[in-house]
């Protein structure tokens, strides 16, 4: 049976590496590429819209029109590119509402849905770098890699390295706190080239991550 996936994202996000005979290449792009490397019988549900700026709309049309697209999805993919956060409130933004519906338990002509599997896939920009989001220590001793979650929306940051336990050490070089969790974020995290060189991988993973979701502070609510 295929899996129900919704897709949330950018739709004009410009700050993307540009993809030969594409021009301009948005995020909406990396969607169709995406779908077309799907399993056979995986469907996308995609979050698209006209306008992004949803400050007119009462929070009861903006379930309505979520309920309609995600009720029946079990993995929410939301594709990070550097122009993906307007300059508004998060609340008055479709991408925060996408994840927090993603990530509740929705009510629907008598059954409830489950919280979705989430991953989340960081685009190149428009310089084909990942270096907006995950930036690679200078430290000879640990060599990790850096996640600036504070460029994220709150509801995104909130559910990475939310594990409950985990397990910490502290680089005694650098100072850097480094996780040794295999999974310490709900919310796991690939960059563009890895995910689509094994799509079906990471999507699993999310999955995975999911069936262990109590171990995690999982926030639901924008703000």
């Amino acid at each position: 049976m295929g899996r129900k996936i919704f897709v949330s994202y950018k739709h004009n996000d410009r700050a993307v590496a540009s993809e030969v005979g594409i021009q301009p290449t948005t995020a909406r792009n990396y969607v169709d590429v995406l779908e077309k490397r799907l399993e056979v019988g995986d469907h996308i549900y995609k979050g698209e819209r006209n306008n992004e700026d949803i400050s007119g709309l009462k929070e009861a049309t903006i379930a309505d029109h979520l309920c309609d697209k995600m009720y029946d999805s079990s993995v929410t993919i939301v594709m990070i590119s550097k122009g993906m956060k307007a300059h508004l409130s998060e609340s008055d933004q479709w991408i925060p509402w996408e994840i927090s519906y993603s990530l509740k338990e929705m009510s629907r002509g008598g059954r409830t849905s489950a919280t979705n599997a989430m991953l989340a896939i960081v685009l190149p920009d428009e310089y084909r770098s990942y270096d907006y989001f995950i930036q690679q220590s200078m430290c000879q001793s640990c060599r990790c890699s850096n996640y600036r979650t504070d460029i994220l929306f709150e509801i995104l940051r909130r559910n990475m390295f939310n594990r409950k336990n985990p397990t910490l050490t502290t680089c005694n070089l650098c100072g850097s706190k480094l996780y040794y969790d295999k999974h310490p974020s709900y919310i796991h995290v690939a960059t563009w080239s890895e995910f689509i060189s094994n799509p079906n991988h990471y999507i699993e993973t999310a999955i995975k991550i999911k069936e262990d979701s109590d171990s995690y502070d999982i926030v639901k609510e924008i703000g």
